[in-house]
């Protein structure tokens, strides 16, 4: 009989319970204080908009109802062409998860999910009235598991008033939920403010910088090759995980370091990610703009309509509108 082969982790250093390994991965520090918020749809968008300037962070249940979620779930299945049964293709290698597509610029059925009602208002609470969306894309089947920053030449730029040293302004990020169960939104505790990250991994007695976490990618990618994943392990007990159903919404700052969760089946979501208009913020969206002339026009537009009046500065940026 072929022996079988054995993968050290620290995994099988620490105690692992009574019955089962719930003690095996170890302690996460941050688990042992409050990092993200929680939120339902009939809360105060005030109380909102505190618990994201708390954590930048914050789940907002029941956005959607079942009816609506199925609907977007439909709209993802037809933009991304993959089927809940090719799953098994994509993780097979045989079809790609498919991830991007910039949907708001190829199909109006993703514009009322950008511009809901309620998502407007807390984006309007955290960035003000002259603000835009900028960026969308559709995930499915589709998992970026190694910890990362979103706009990192941005954020990670100490010159920049988005720098994680000292932030001065911010993007938010919406991850509208839908499928068959949600999903798994992973991150590290108040890394997009590295303030905030100083007092509070003192608090919990963590001892290294942020930049410790950005070799989660490479790591990953030297456990499939080396099958050693002690470093990984090590790296992925300290994040926490902010579940999401059907649904829901998870609104975050996409300068803390994040990840997605292991893929077990299938899995669909739509992003949106909104910013104040500057000239920093125009930059980044008029480009997008530029690429789809026609119905970005329609598009920002209809933004515009519905209370997002950054939207304008875009297509007077782009000479749409005097």
């Amino acid at each position: 009989m072929e022996e079988q082969k054995f993968y050290p982790s620290d995994r099988s250093q620490p105690a692992i319970g009574i019955v089962s390994d719930e003690l095996s991965r170890g302690i996460n520090p941050f688990g042992l204080i409050e990092s993200a918020g929680v939120a339902d749809v009939t809360d105060s968008i005030e109380s909102i908009a505190a618990k994201f300037d708390r954590f930048g962070l914050v789940k907002v249940r029941r956005v959607y109802s079942p009816e609506t979620s199925r609907e977007l779930t439909e709209h993802c299945i037809k933009f991304s062409g993959l089927q809940p049964m090719d799953f098994n293709k994509a993780k097979t290698k045989k079809e790609k998860g498919g991830l991007g597509g910039a949907p708001v610029f190829n199909d109006p059925v993703f514009w009322p999910y950008a511009a809901n009602k309620k998502i407007k208002e807390i984006v309007v609470a955290l960035l003000g009235q002259n603000c835009f969306e900028f960026r969308s894309f559709v995930a499915a089947h589709y998992s970026a598991r190694g910890l990362h920053r979103e706009f990192n030449k941005l954020v990670e730029d100490d010159s920049s008033p988005y720098s994680v040293k000292k932030p001065e302004k911010r993007i938010v990020r919406v991850q509208h939920y839908c499928g068959i169960s949600g999903g798994a939104f992973g991150y590290i505790p108040f890394s997009h403010d590295e303030r905030l990250f100083a007092v509070q991994s003192k608090r919990v007695g963590f001892k290294r910088e942020t930049e410790w976490f950005d070799r989660h990618r490479d790591i990953l990618t030297n456990a499939r090759t080396d099958k050693n994943f002690v470093d990984a392990d090590e790296i992925e007990r300290y994040i926490c995980w902010s579940h999401a159903d059907p649904g829901d919404v998870i609104i975050s700052n996409p300068a803390i370091f994040h990840c997605d969760e292991y893929l077990t089946g299938p899995r669909y979501f739509l992003v949106s990610t909104y910013a104040a208009s500057d000239e920093t913020s125009l930059n980044l969206a008029k480009g997008n703009a530029k690429l789809f002339p026609d119905v970005g026009v329609k598009y920002y537009k209809y933004m515009s309509e519905q209370g997002f009046e950054g939207s304008a500065d875009i297509l007077r940026a782009n000479g749409d509108i005097g």
